[in-house]
């Protein structure tokens, strides 16, 4: 895969016309009580601690690609020290944020506050702001490696577009209570629209959002909710997740959501579990839930340490982050986890009589 161009003298991407200043990179996160969905932690302290650093370092790769892209942080409550002063130091503004959807406990999920994305679509949907006209909403576990492309000045065409992100899901696959067969079936009941194919179940880990079209998109989330609570529950059940109720919005939106899937890959990259298969190294994002704990760690030493990322070429970057998060086909080795499984299968060897 060739990689999307990167930058020009003059700060925009090399095929657009849209100054970076006119960008808004922003993550979604809600503190919330509970166990990280994909990273066991000793403490609500060192949970949050795990989140903050990968906060820093997925800010950190975006700022060293977009100098002038706006840099936004929405929350519920304000980072602790040293955090808040790193995301500062990155020009991360802060910005706190309701939880109208979250705080509804109508529906249920695993995942704690997994839907204050809808939330702060809200938040921009009632508060608008002249200062952007793209909006890049990522997940803080991802690594920015090259820039967009073109897609950000897609979006501030004056088209109402968007980009969003399909892992790739089976039809009948069962995703948090809900699969791309019953969210097709629930936006037929919902809209009367009658899909030509199952709907894309997106991830929820990248949206590329045109500013102008967050009003509309915040309207038809509201509407779909009210349907769910109010008619769609009793024949859908209470599972209801951001990428569900987003999935079917989009859906609404016919031609004008264009797929991310050459921008950013889910990389799962656990030994137990590992989606590598060699097409990574070109991609511009990179998003690593399993290295929350480990990958994500060590990059933060390093900014710590090295007082940042600006003292790296772009190679040299990509270099680095292939050095701490190494991609290997079927997963990540690691020796004192495989000893551990050889332990366990001599025990039960010696138990069962079974290897």
């Amino acid at each position: 895969m060739n990689p999307v161009p990167e930058t020009t003298s003059a700060g925009r991407d090399a095929c657009g016309a849209h100054p970076d200043s006119s960008l808004l990179f922003a993550t979604a996160f809600y503190h919330a009580a509970g166990r990280s969905p994909n990273a066991w932690t000793f403490s609500e302290q060192s949970k949050l601690a795990m989140y903050y650093r990968c906060m820093v370092v997925c800010y950190a790769s975006i700022r060293r690609l977009y100098p002038q892209a706006q840099l936004a942080l929405f929350t519920n409550r304000e980072l602790s020290e040293p955090y808040s002063g790193q995301l500062r130091s990155l020009g991360v503004s802060t910005v706190i944020c309701a939880d109208r959807y979250v705080g509804d406990r109508t529906f249920r999920n695993g995942f704690p506050g997994c839907l204050y994305t809808l939330d702060v679509i809200e938040h921009l949907a009632l508060h608008p702001r002249s200062d952007f006209s793209s909006l890049i909403l990522i997940d803080s576990d991802c690594i920015f490696r090259y820039r967009l492309g073109g897609m950000p000045d897609n979006l501030a065409s004056g088209c109402e577009a968007c980009y969003a992100y399909a892992p790739g899901y089976p039809v009948g696959m069962v995703v948090n209570g809900q699969s791309r067969a019953t969210l097709t079936l629930a936006l037929r009941y919902f809209s009367g629209q009658m899909a030509a194919s199952p709907i894309q179940l997106y991830g929820g880990e990248f949206y590329g959002l045109a500013a102008t079209s967050l009003p509309k998109l915040a309207a038809r989330i509201e509407a779909f909710w009210a349907w769910m609570k109010t008619q769609g529950a009793a024949t859908f059940g209470d599972s209801l997740t951001e990428e569900h109720v987003m999935s079917v919005v989009l859906a609404q939106t016919g031609d004008t959501v264009h797929s991310a899937n050459g921008l950013i890959k889910r990389i799962w990259t656990a030994s137990a579990f590992s989606t590598v298969d060699g097409s990574e190294a070109g991609l511009p994002v990179w998003h690593l839930p399993a290295e929350k704990k480990k990958g994500f760690a060590k990059l933060y030493r390093y900014w710590l340490r090295h007082d940042g990322f600006a003292g790296l070429s772009d190679e040299g970057f990509r270099a680095l982050v292939d050095q701490f998060i190494p991609l290997r086909a079927g997963g990540r080795e690691y020796p004192g986890r495989t000893a551990l499984l050889r332990l366990r299968g001599a025990a039960r060897f010696l138990v069962t009589g079974r290897a």
